[in-house]
């Protein structure tokens, strides 16, 4: 059953009296060429295990278990597993896992760690479910994710793109690298959204960029940061970092950063630099792996 046909997924829905669920975020990929993009970005074997979440009515669930070892599908809505159960009949190699990604532990649900993960992220849990992904140091070697065409140019924003550039930037940076794989308009949807999408890859690094400096302690000066991108960084310190307005211009020199300078404009060598020059503490001293609530 090719559920990526427009009329298939009609006709399949309508069969099981489903309709998108727009409050779970749901918008069904009905366009080859972005699903073989997908795929083709996941460098996928015969040895690979996929996690993907938010398989919705299983069209990209079948491409991957066409060239994955297996593949387990995490979906939060019941209608839909029980369209999935039509849809993917047959495919010995895919169990769908019904759960809440962002309550569940999503690398613990297959019989081996996954080597890829693959998502369409519903765009108001978009950030969460990227710290869920990357932060935990089980992270896949590659993911692959269909997010919001804007979110994906701050994930990719350099200093050199400073009014895109922002936390979810220098987090996700911290641990993969990021490449924008290509661009997918409205219309490749049903329902469309308003807004165009994009496909990222993401290419786990072996350690976070900022290692052996703890994670917690790191991720929460950055966070704390930009939540004051306005101001100069000796005053987007002394805000919520808690640093003194003169400690804050002497540990920016040390770092060989001018204090004039704002958040937004400071590349990961540079955040990793004023971290040491802060006196974060190290792996197995204080301060927890947890990255910041956002």
């Amino acid at each position: 059953m090719d559920v990526a046909d427009p009329r298939a997924l009609r006709d399949v829905l309508r069969r099981h009296g489903v309709r998108a669920a727009t409050s779970l975020g749901q918008r069904f990929l009905v366009d080859r060429a972005v699903l073989s993009a997908i795929v083709d970005a996941a460098e996928l074997s015969a040895d690979d295990d996929v996690l993907e979440v938010g398989p919705g009515p299983g069209a990209l669930t079948a491409e991957l278990a066409r060239r994955a070892r297996s593949v387990v599908a995490v979906e939060v809505d019941e209608r839909m597993v029980r369209v999935l159960a039509d849809t993917l009949a047959g495919r010995d190699n895919v169990r769908v896992v019904r759960a809440d990604a962002l309550a569940t532990d999503l690398y613990a649900l297959g019989d081996r760690p996954p080597t890829r993960v693959v998502a369409n992220l519903p765009y108001q849990i978009t950030t969460p479910l990227l710290e869920r992904f990357l932060a935990d140091p089980r992270r896949a070697p590659l993911l692959v994710v269909l997010l919001q065409h804007e979110v994906a140019r701050r994930i990719v924003a350099t200093p050199r793109d400073a009014k895109e550039r922002g936390y979810l930037s220098v987090f996700v940076q911290s641990f993969a690298e990021p490449r924008l794989i290509r661009r997918v308009p409205a219309r490749a949807f049903r329902p469309p959204p308003r807004v165009d999408s994009a496909v990222l890859s993401l290419r786990s690094r072996e350690r976070p960029a900022f290692a052996p400096l703890a994670q917690d302690a790191f991720l929460r000066l950055v966070s704390d940061a930009f939540r004051h991108r306005r101001k100069q960084l000796r005053g987007a310190l002394g805000h919520e970092a808690g640093i003194a307005r003169e400690r804050a211009t002497e540990v920016l020199s040390e770092a060989g950063i001018a204090p004039e300078r704002r958040p937004e404009e400071l590349s990961l060598e540079e955040w990793i630099r004023l971290a040491r020059a802060v006196g974060l503490p190290t792996v197995g001293g204080p301060g927890g792996q947890r990255p910041p609530d956002r």
